[in-house]
């Protein structure tokens, strides 16, 4: 933003990034959109640009009226290619290795059979690849492994196979109304402030978070929002080895939100907003219920019973910020968590179907089963779950009551009792500061602590006013261990950013995403490096 000359107050200029593809050719523009003027026009050099959602269509088109791949699917029995649905995946980089023409651009895709179930995804059309050039329009390369009928029981997930238990009604009421409120783009919550906006990439972008303290605003965080995912699969078989999806990067996961439905996805007091972004024309679109805002009790927030006294407790409230992004056959679900202690939680996961293979096996006892599930289970009669992994990254602008930050270690550690008595051995904490982004780069280990601290506040007590960062895997995998691939594989060198689990790096307007801005068939992630100090 700038301001006009004298004469013209009140009056601000507004421009806007442009992010073009022409043809293969990707150009990043700045707009001013008062004087309807280009201000600047730079083609970035060996960028591929995101997958479009027209890309969709056309791939789908490109598939139908192929004769080639017609002739191919008559090898895995089906004789109509109008009953295939195909998914258009990116290629990832091989160096090379792959056969691919670096600069094209090129997508592959998978395909499964529509039986009439409504779910084509327990149908897959195994070891059968298509490569498309999406400028020329075409199929270039057919990539086949032996052939694996297509599982054909039926796996509708509508319901429609089952019969549901009945339940009586779960109302949520709020009789005296909300306890926020939301004006434009700004929520008010209790304590907290913060503004909300959704972005074609990431979704969801929170910022200029604060929390009044007894009447002082203090900061919190400058801006937060998804950084970057990235779902390996650990399958090396034509069909699977260069699946890799870098979700937000490749495909735009704010550009794939899914409408909320209020008593499904969202609880029934929820609150809807709309959302508009630009679609791929350029257009600006509206995504309806794309963010759910609800208010929960989360169970006690302080208990204790003396004896032979009152007991003595407090409810605790969070407000909800809710998204949701479908991104092919996973549903992932994003909760933004405001605790009224002044906390901020981030809950992450999925929903939807399965990625799935088809195998000969129908059980284990099989004489096929062992090969069948080495890179996966056995989930369905003739269907492999691939092994694969679900990270995500999460960009925090905080600044904890001002910008002033510095990462600070409390490491627990087990020391000789000098003190006498008994006792052998202590607890004591060792507690220091790391000085340089490569020391702050870390797997966590969640018997330590990790503070982001104002070293210039203090609370009443003289130590730092500090927030505590804990990664977090949540599920069934409370504690993240990183990537499970090799460090001389392909993807571990693309994807670094995946093996760590908290990463501290000075704030640059460029470095906003883990993954790199142009992450599609890229060979080095991420676009910064990590410095000595």
């Amino acid at each position: 933003m700038g301001l006009f000359p004298a004469g013209n107050a009140g009056r601000c200029s507004r421009t806007a990034d442009v992010v073009m593809l022409d043809g293969k050719h990707v150009i990043e523009a700045v707009v001013d959109l008062q004087n309807k003027k280009i201000l600047s026009w730079t083609p970035i050099k060996g960028a591929h640009g995101m997958v479009l959602l027209d890309d969709f269509v056309s791939v789908q088109n490109i598939i139908n009226a192929s004769s080639e791949f017609a002739e191919v699917l008559k090898k895995h029995g089906i004789t109509d290619p109008g009953k295939v649905v195909t998914t258009p995946l990116t290629v990832g980089f091989f160096d090379g290795k792959d056969g691919l023409q670096q600069d094209a651009r090129l997508l592959k895709v998978v395909s499964y059979l529509d039986t009439g179930d409504g779910n084509y995804w327990a149908h897959p059309i195994e070891n059968l690849v298509a490569v498309i050039d999406l400028e020329a329009k075409k199929i270039i390369k057919i990539e086949e492994g032996p052939v694996i009928p297509v599982p054909m029981e039926p796996r509708p997930y509508d319901g429609r196979d089952r019969n549901a238990p009945a339940v009586k009604p779960l109302d949520i009421t709020e009789p005296e109304g909300k306890n926020y409120t939301i004006t434009g783009d700004t929520i008010h919550w209790q304590n907290w402030d913060f503004h909300l906006r959704l972005n074609s990439r990431v979704g969801p972008i929170l910022s200029t978070v604060t929390y009044n303290d007894n009447g002082t605003k203090r900061q919190v965080m400058y801006e937060g929002s998804l950084g970057g995912m990235i779902v390996p699969y650990g399958d090396p078989d034509v069909g699977w080895y260069f699946k890799a999806y870098l979700d937000s990067g490749d495909y735009g996961m704010g550009t794939l939100t899914s409408p909320i439905v209020r008593g499904k996805d969202a609880p029934s007091n929820a609150v809807l907003l709309d959302e508009t972004i630009a679609d791929y024309t350029g257009k600006p679109t509206t995504i309806p219920g794309a963010v759910a805002i609800f208010e929960r009790y989360a169970g006690p927030e302080y208990k204790h019973l003396e004896m032979g006294k009152p007991n003595v407790s407090t409810e605790r409230r969070e407000l909800v910020v809710r998204w949701i992004s479908t991104v092919g056959n996973y549903d992932y679900i994003f909760d933004w968590v405001f605790h009224d202690n002044g906390t901020i939680g981030i809950d992450a996961g999925a929903t939807g179907i399965e990625a799935v293979k088809g195998v000969l096996a129908k059980t284990m006892h099989d004489p096929s089963a062992k090969e069948d599930t080495r890179y996966g289970t056995l989930i369905d009669h003739n269907i492999v779950g691939t092994t694969h992994q679900h990270i995500y990254n999460f960009r925090l602008d905080l600044d904890v009551d001002g910008e002033n930050n510095t990462l600070v270690a409390m490491d627990p550690e087990v020391k000789p009792n000098t003190a006498g008595g008994p006792r052998t051995s202590t607890m004591q904490v060792n507690q220091y500061t790391i000085d340089s982004e490569q020391k702050a780069a870390q797997k966590f280990d969640p018997g330590t602590i990790r503070l982001l601290s104002n070293t210039s506040k203090e609370n009443r007590m003289g130590n730092p006013v500090s927030y505590q960062i804990i990664p977090y895997a949540g599920g069934t995998h409370p504690a993240a261990t990183g990537a499970k691939f090799a460090p001389d594989e392909w993807i571990y060198h693309r994807l670094s950013f995946m093996d760590k689990q908290l990463w501290v790096t000075r704030y640059h307007p460029t470095e906003r995403y883990p993954e790199g801005k142009y992450p599609n068939r890229s060979a080095t992630i991420p676009a910064w490096p990590v410095r000595e100090g």
